[in-house]
């Protein structure tokens, strides 16, 4: 499949995509901030969350419920979201009010109120939610495994802070945040849909000339590293029949020329259901329903997690065997069959995040925050295609040091410490409460 060429140009040192399709009477309009997470100030964790989040509660002159009657009666939707790369704000409108919308979203985001009553109710819902994950047993391992694996490193930082840095964040932080985050050089703009590129060109200058000039955004993200030896960290719920059990080591970084012989190892490793992972605890053993393998693209080395949840008798049997199939991944690699059962999912899965305009769009939004090359947008089949079997050995053992695993077990530690803190290579055991502050 040949994907149709994006349309490209700049405004004010901006990039702007355009993906055209006139399949329905439907634009989607994105604004994305350079940065995300990763411009939180170091004791203010969380700030760019917070910011986020009230750029969508109003104007100067217009109050949240005045914001969310305008969008239904445009027949829009807009929600914002956060990464560690980028704040996106994404609105879906009709073609029809799509100047009025364009508009709308441009107050909010020039011209946003950060009332206090707005912060604070946004404090209270963020609060709440934290609260609400100590009973979400994978989000809570998913946590502390991010903590416990990167340590003091950004990467081991949760995307939206931590209850006390909340509750430290005041309107005046907000407000200097939103300056540092709205300026030229900060945003990517796109559009897909029924919208031509003079008409997106239109509007973007019209409604997004002028913002203030300011420093590059700097978000250089230093070389994480991993102390040596497998560690243990049980988040202890007492009488758990069930573990969310979690490994996690150093993975590959976007830019790295093994990247896609990696991602075709991981595939085969736990990426699919005809995975050796998966075959060997759910299809072999029946220790978990569910077993997978998981790579985070970033700027940096980010995590690679191996994710299941065995009962609590089975736990430490499973962390073993995983270690075990890491290990022989590491030394012998995947069969033939399984790098070509792997690319076939890859490649067939992929037109998945092709199959409509704004998904391409978020292909080329994702490219120009990363700035990746062609090989991760329109040349991604042909990529995957190429990768051998080798090629995929020698990327997995090149990057995974299955000696330096990180492990993350929530249930009891009771049940858990003596088991997990006895399998080989394991150098420390730590507990902690699953109430412990987050």
């Amino acid at each position: 499949m040949t994907l149709p060429p994006v349309v490209r140009f700049e405004h004010e040192g901006a990039p702007v995509f355009l993906e055209e399709s006139h399949a329905l009477p439907l634009v989607d309009f994105v604004i994305a901030l350079r940065g995300g997470a990763l411009l939180d100030p170091e004791g203010h964790g969380g700030l760019t969350r917070m910011t986020a989040r009230l750029l969508r509660r109003g104007t100067t002159d217009l109050l949240s419920h005045q914001v969310d009657e305008e969008l239904a009666r445009l027949g829009a939707r807009l929600s914002v979201t956060l990464s560690r790369s980028s704040v996106r704000l994404h609105g879906t409108v009709l073609a029809r009010n799509l100047e009025p919308f364009v508009a709308l979203v441009a107050r909010l985001v020039r011209e946003p109120a950060m009332r206090n009553d707005d912060l604070a109710r946004a404090k209270r819902r963020i609060l709440d939610e934290l609260r609400m994950l100590r009973e979400d047993d994978h989000g809570l391992a998913d946590r502390h495994l991010r903590a416990f694996l990167f340590g003091d490193h950004v990467y081991g930082q949760p995307v939206g802070g931590t209850g006390a840095s909340l509750r430290a964040i005041r309107r005046a932080d907000v407000l200097a945040h939103h300056a540092r985050m709205v300026r030229r050089g900060a945003l990517v703009f796109g559009a897909a849909g029924a919208i031509d590129a003079s008409t997106l060109e239109r509007l973007v200058h019209t409604h997004f000339s002028g913002l203030p000039r300011g420093e590059k955004v700097a978000t250089k993200v230093p070389t994480p590293t991993v102390p040596k030896g497998r560690r243990v960290l049980i988040v202890d719920k007492k009488d758990r029949s069930q573990t969310q059990l979690g490994l996690g080591l150093l993975g590959i970084k976007a830019h790295d020329p093994l990247f896609f012989p990696f991602l075709v190892a991981d595939a085969a490793f736990g990426g699919t259901f005809t995975s050796r992972l998966v075959a060997e605890v759910r299809g072999k053993r029946g220790w978990s329903y569910g077993a997978s393998s998981q790579i985070t693209v970033a700027e940096q080395r980010d995590a690679w997690r191996v994710w299941t949840h065995p009962s609590a008798e089975n736990a430490a049997a499973c962390a073993a065997l995983e270690l075990d199939l890491i290990e022989k991944f590491v030394a012998e690699g995947p069969t033939a069959r399984e790098v070509s059962r792997a690319k076939r999912f890859l490649a067939n899965g992929r037109c998945f995040e092709e199959d409509t305009a704004a998904r391409r769009l978020d292909l080329h939004l994702g490219a120009e925050l990363f700035a990746l090359d062609r090989a991760h947008v329109d040349r991604f089949r042909p990529t995957i295609r190429k990768v051998t079997r080798d090629a995929a050995h020698e990327a997995f053992a090149a990057r995974v040091r299955p000696r330096d695993a990180a492990i993350v077990a929530v249930g009891s530690a009771k049940a858990l410490a003596g088991p997990l803190g006895a399998l080989p290579g394991v150098v420390d055991v730590k507990v902690v409460k699953h109430t412990a502050p987050l």
